[in-house]
């Protein structure tokens, strides 16, 4: 992936004359089966540039109640797009039909806004990974038109989906009105993201959106579309490591003394803490003194993450560290730790 960031071709990105950046874009429209795309930082700012094109101020959103464009985008959707979020509280981020419609179908009077995006995150990272198939998506998708409403994706990881479920990129996307796609998680890459959608969308996001957020161009972006590219082509089938080692990980765990582990279906792997008594912060505490750095996540939830610089070995040493940190904290928990 250096390598080829060192022989990338450099242009005008936002004049569309850096070739790799050009190509990119292309290779991300045809792999979602939407028109257009656009090469940005980050998927967050994906996100953001599809709720700006695909609402108006003072309009209704349904959204999965722990989708991270909710919790972890710092509430852009209200501080920066004006938006009123309806949200739907769900087992595993599949909203459930009949809620989705009771909500299109809300009814407050003349004054009240209409519903006119909904959301949705796959997989999901706060209910550990899991994958919401593309017959719900599907199904979703054209309840969502019927009623003059929007879908958007947020894929950060879609590609995990897709490896984890065998079926193609497309099979995710074709029935939704935008998705991101980020391209520095599970694929590798330093930086960047894709927002792919109707040819519209994309340009009122790349002339309008970009310079609304004070984004308006990735300058020298054909290096990272280098990455990106490379990442395409060469990181996608291993993501199956990741969620083998992400099984290891849970396998490991489970049964240790007051822990509770899901099934991951990607590489996510998410780990409750409620039969201890104790709070996650005790166990993200001792595993980081033992040289373990784990993610806290809730006040019980904490979540490690697997990805391509993540060995079998280092696998070994995690579980290594977390049993004896669970057998530590199986003793009587202090004061200090009890959840309030």
């Amino acid at each position: 992936m250096w390598r080829a960031m060192e022989a990338a071709e450099i242009g005008w990105a936002q004049k569309g004359q850096d070739p790799h950046v050009n190509r990119l874009e292309r290779t991300a429209a045809e792999l979602t089966g939407k028109e257009a795309s656009l090469f940005v930082f980050t998927a967050s700012l994906a996100n953001l540039l599809a709720l700006l094109v695909g609402t108006n101020r003072g309009d209704q959103v349904i959204l999965d109640a722990d989708m991270h464009l909710v919790w972890i985008e710092g509430w852009n959707l209200a501080s920066i797009c004006s938006l009123f979020p309806r949200l739907v509280e769900t087992d595993r981020g599949a909203m459930p039909l009949d809620r989705v419609e009771e909500l299109l179908n809300w009814w407050r009077g003349p004054a009240a806004s209409h519903p006119s995006l909904i959301g949705i995150e796959n997989p999901h990272n706060d209910h550990g990974g899991t994958v919401t198939s593309p017959d719900h998506i599907q199904a979703l998708a054209e309840l969502a038109h019927a009623n003059a409403c929007r879908v958007h994706m947020d894929g950060a990881r879609l590609h995990n989906a897709s490896v984890a479920s065998g079926r193609p990129l497309i099979d995710f996307t074709r029935h939704v009105d935008t998705v991101a796609i980020s391209v520095s998680k599970g694929l590798g890459c330093p930086v960047g993201a894709l927002l792919c959608g109707s040819a519209a969308d994309i340009e009122a996001a790349r002339t309008k959106g970009l310079r609304w957020l004070g984004s308006s161009g990735m300058h020298r972006g054909g290096i990272f579309a280098a990455a990106a590219l490379y990442a395409f082509e060469n990181m996608v089938d291993r993501l199956a490591e990741d969620h083998y080692r992400a099984k290891m990980i849970a396998d490991g765990l489970r049964g240790l003394p007051g822990l509770t582990v899901n099934a991951p279906e990607t590489n996510l792997v998410k780990v409750s803490t409620a039969s201890s008594g104790r709070l996650a912060a005790d166990y993200v505490r001792a595993a980081e003194e033992r040289g373990l750095l784990v993610a806290l996540r809730e006040p019980q939830v904490f979540k490690l993450m697997t990805y391509h610089e993540v060995t079998d070995d280092n696998v070994r040493d995690a579980l290594a560290i977390l049993e004896e940190v669970a057998h530590d904290l199986a003793q009587p928990s202090p004061q200090h730790s009890e959840v309030r």
